[in-house]
């Protein structure tokens, strides 16, 4: 069994992950507010402290916890790691994506830190989006000069600042279609203060409207995580996690896709140009989580390197499973990355893929993910050369010779990750299919299963092009 402690976007996340597996899980929250549609799962609500969490956890064979919490709920991460230390139980944190450090911004190492630097700057009038459970803590400032809170419109909140003696007038109710412009006009302000909470926090629609006003902007850092815990940016990343603490939980294993491999390889190649030779390789999928992918081989010849990874598809049907791919990264100036597909990659021959005809068979997307992670490690560019030398023979076995593309296969993959048997891969491909016979003027198209059901009605509309018939 697996426990998520949850409440937060995070949290639902979390839920919607693990009921794929279409097995039982328990997701547990403080209170009782946040609906969570579950199939699988278990709703339980109420403190746990370490005592009550651990025999919770004795009591129904929990062994795996999924921190899905609050950055800022120290405590309860504090709890978890005690508990699982306890019972030897692995713990991953669901972390949000956090922009990287922007040095507009006034960092803070907590609220005291806080009050400290914003005494120092001559800050006379607040706008505190901090939360009402930050109150009392900042109360060294608003007790000296003029402020107002944005808070959640609830009873809990009034009653936080009523505690502490803050003025409940100069409150201000959340409300998504208010910018901090609108609450300006109300309230006139030299700063705000806000938390480290990450892209699903609207940390950076925040921090960016007060730039843009001309406040200043002082942000109290997320607590630090316990050193023992696993963290995963997301959906893809929580499940390989899951995967592997706990093999047997989904009965399928994700993998990734041929881009996600190339992606790795050549940051890896890169990072080996740059002196920092590893056999483990962070990168980053379109939707921006951070995952990671081991390398075989790393060789630095002079001025390139070339790395070597092993395409892991997991359980989805797919040919290029194992397949060895080599990609070579030589430096450059310009400013910009070059990719060159060698031996094994194919070339598009037909229009509808998005791809120039005779272009190297590589998408966009891969595209996007190469040079982003190339980029941010050597702004002046590089020339990237993938090769597969199983290629050329795995591409017969694809539907590539139907789309247009001839002599290798093609590096491919929106998400970065192989859910599989998945829905969404499976319509993409028809999609890709669809779309060169489109592009190749053809005013109908044949639907089949495969070449049984191909043979016939080609038979049946003999004068129609190869083209036209798409298999789903």
């Amino acid at each position: 069994m697996i426990l998520i402690l949850g409440g937060t976007t995070e949290g639902r996340r979390a839920v919607e992950t693990l009921e794929r597996a279409c097995k039982p899980f328990y997701y547990s929250t403080l209170g009782s507010m946040q609906q969570v549609e579950m199939h699988n799962g278990i709703h339980i609500s109420g403190n746990l402290d370490a005592e009550a969490m651990e025999s919770f956890c004795r009591d129904n064979e929990i062994r795996l916890l999924v921190d899905a919490a609050h950055p800022f709920a120290f405590r309860l991460h504090t709890t978890v790691a005690r508990v699982a230390a306890s019972l030897g139980i692995p713990v991953v944190r669901y972390e949000r994506i956090f922009p990287d450090c922007d040095k507009r911004l006034i960092w803070c190492d907590d609220y005291a830190d806080a009050c400290r630097k914003m005494e120092a700057d001559g800050v006379m009038r607040l706008l505190g989006l901090s939360g009402a459970n930050t109150i009392a803590a900042l109360k060294p400032f608003w007790s000296r000069h003029e402020s107002v809170f944005r808070v959640l419109d609830r009873d809990e909140s009034r009653a936080k600042a009523t505690e502490v003696g803050f003025d409940t007038s100069r409150l201000v109710y959340f409300d998504a279609d208010t910018h901090i412009s609108d609450l300006l006009k109300k309230f006139p302000a030299d700063a705000i203060i806000t938390k480290e909470s990450g892209e699903s926090g609207g940390f950076e629609a925040k921090t960016d409207d007060a730039l843009a006003a001309g406040l200043k902007v002082y942000v109290v850092k997320r607590p630090r995580l316990p050193e023992s815990f696993v963290t995963a940016e997301g959906v893809y990343g929580l499940r390989k996690q899951v995967e592997r603490f706990l093999p047997e939980f989904y009965d399928l294993k994700s993998g990734f896709t041929t881009g996600s491999c190339v992606t790795a390889a050549a940051k890896g190649a890169m990072l080996a140009l740059l002196g920092h030779r590893s056999p483990v390789v962070e990168f980053r999928i379109p939707d921006g989580e951070r995952l990671s992918m081991r390398l075989e081989k790393i060789e630095v010849n002079g001025d390139t390197a070339t790395a070597e990874v092993v395409k892991d598809a997991g359980d989805d049907p797919d040919v290029t499973h194992r397949m060895h791919i080599f990609v070579t990264v030589r430096r450059a100036t310009g400013g910009k990355v070059t990719i060159i597909g060698k031996e094994g990659v194919g070339r598009v021959t037909l229009p509808g893929l998005g791809l120039p005809v005779g272009d190297w068979a590589i998408n966009p997307v891969p595209r996007m993910m190469i040079s982003r992670e190339l980029l941010s490690l050597s702004p002046e560019g590089c020339i990237v050369e993938i090769s597969i030398p199983e290629g050329a023979s795995l591409a017969l076995k694809t539907f590539n010779p139907r789309v247009g593309v001839e002599g290798g296969i093609s590096i491919i993959g929106t998400s970065g990750v192989v859910m599989p048997f998945s829905n969404e891969a499976f319509l993409e491909a028809i999609k890709r299919e669809m779309q060169v016979a489109l592009a190749a003027g053809n005013g109908h198209v044949v639907l089949n299963s495969g070449a049984r059901s191909e043979r016939y009605v080609h038979a049946v509309y003999p004068d129609l092009p190869a083209s036209a018939f798409v298999h789903y």
